[in-house]
């Protein structure tokens, strides 16, 4: 009995200093206004990735999954409060004290690659917090490898964030193989080659999405089969692999896009079907004496698709 009694007072005792660090929390946000001061030009929350100390996660065993909770609140009212630049280190020792708490998992990932990067003004700031998004999302995967729809949010980040489409693909597809995975899964994972322009293996997704969620009775699989249906003649049937016009579009959409989250422009190896501005480094047709985008003058250009500055050799066609 004795034992059982000191072992609860040192578990309240431990629960006790975590949540003693919630109003030094203020403390510190007045005495580093250049971290924590939402009206800062350059912003970056170096507190990201610290959360609670594992002698602190130890020490509180049982009572870590209350003491989550209560960090939570504080992050619910940090969020309303529109303190968003603390958030990043409370949802990180929420994430370490429950590391199965999903919706923590998927608002600190978002969070971080959404909102901070969208507020983020310098584009090395909008790439830490893009990086950190991802990391989060890959350390929910790696806590939680049995739950599909976290598989799913980091692909999607991979996707429409980061357009890392080659990574975001193989996530599509892990996530696909779960039964309870949503149709659109199925055909996110052809859109990322798609993207890419990887036409061998976009031939190969759609004849994947055309064997998957099958079911007659089923009103998503029926759109789902609707909707791969489409887009197989689109691409199949009606023969636009070799559409030059059509690939110049998604090669234009896709690098304004990226242009639009400070992402890289992605080089598609060896493409006859355009030449790269050298001064905003998007595409026109081949052979254009000016930028179809801002008129600037056009360079001679060698066919290569490689964007201004850059001197590595192309990436293969799946990677980003």
């Amino acid at each position: 009995m004795t034992d059982r009694r000191s072992r609860n007072l040192t578990l309240l005792l431990a629960l006790g200093l975590l949540l003693m660090t919630v109003p030094m929390q203020e403390s510190i946000h007045q005495l580093r206004p250049h971290v924590f001061d939402p009206e800062r030009k350059t912003r970056r929350a170096s507190a990201i990735n610290v959360g609670p100390m594992p002698a602190v996660i130890a020490a509180l065993g049982g009572f870590r999954t209350v003491a989550a909770d209560m960090l939570w609140l504080r992050v619910e009212r940090d969020w309303h409060g529109g303190n968003w630049w603390a958030l990043p280190s409370l949802l990180d020792g929420v994430t370490q004290l429950d590391p199965h708490f999903i919706l923590a998992w998927q608002v600190y990932g978002w969070h971080l690659a959404y909102n901070l990067h969208a507020e983020a003004e310098t584009k090395v700031d909008k790439r830490y917090y893009l990086d950190g998004g991802i990391r989060a999302l890959e350390g929910a995967v790696d806590a939680n490898p049995d739950n599909w729809e976290m598989i799913f949010e980091l692909g999607w980040t991979l996707f429409d964030r980061a357009h890392d489409m080659h990574r975001a693909a193989e996530y599509f597809y892990r996530a696909d193989q779960f039964p309870e995975a949503k149709s659109y899964t199925t055909r996110l994972y052809y859109r990322c080659f798609e993207r890419t322009l990887d036409i061998p293996r976009l031939v190969e997704a759609l004849e994947y999405a055309k064997n998957r969620h099958t079911d007659p009775y089923s009103p998503d699989d029926v759109q789902h089969q609707v909707i791969v249906s489409d887009n197989y003649r689109f691409w199949i049937t009606d023969n636009h692999l070799e559409d030059r016009d059509k690939h110049r579009e998604i090669i234009a959409r896709e690098n304004t896009a990226r242009a639009q989250r400070s992402v890289d422009f992605y080089l598609y190896p060896d493409n006859p079907y355009w030449d790269v501005c050298p001064h905003c480094g998007l595409p026109s047709p081949e052979g254009s004496e000016f930028c179809s985008a801002y008129g600037h003058p056009m360079k001679p250009s060698s066919g290569s698709s490689r964007s201004p500055g850059e001197s590595r050799p192309p990436a293969e066609a799946t990677s980003i």
